[in-house]
């Protein structure tokens, strides 16, 4: 019987409590796809905990666009990872 190697390797992740790490380092290429490249190329991911996700953006009139699309973002990020963990996202 052979079993798929995904399937074995999220069975890993489970088992060694891996989850958030992994999550973290997919944020920023889920974020650059929810965001597009302009927008990825002058923000930073600063930050993820207890569903916050904190986004630096380097200019005003872009941070003033994110923050009028997070809750667009959030949903899209959430669709991205395949599951609801984003719950907020502060932008500075």
């Amino acid at each position: 019987m052979s079993v798929p190697l995904s399937s074995v390797l999220k069975g890993l992740v489970k088992r060694y409590g891996l989850e958030r790490a992994l999550l973290e380092q997919r944020l920023p290429s889920y974020w650059a796809q929810a965001v597009g490249d302009r927008i990825a190329q002058i923000s930073q991911i600063r930050g993820f905990e207890n569903g916050v996700l904190r986004v630096h953006v380097s200019e005003a009139a872009w941070r003033s666009e994110v923050i009028l699309r997070r809750n667009e973002l959030r949903t899209q990020l959430n669709t991205l990872i395949g599951e609801p963990v984003i719950t907020e996202i502060q932008v500075r």
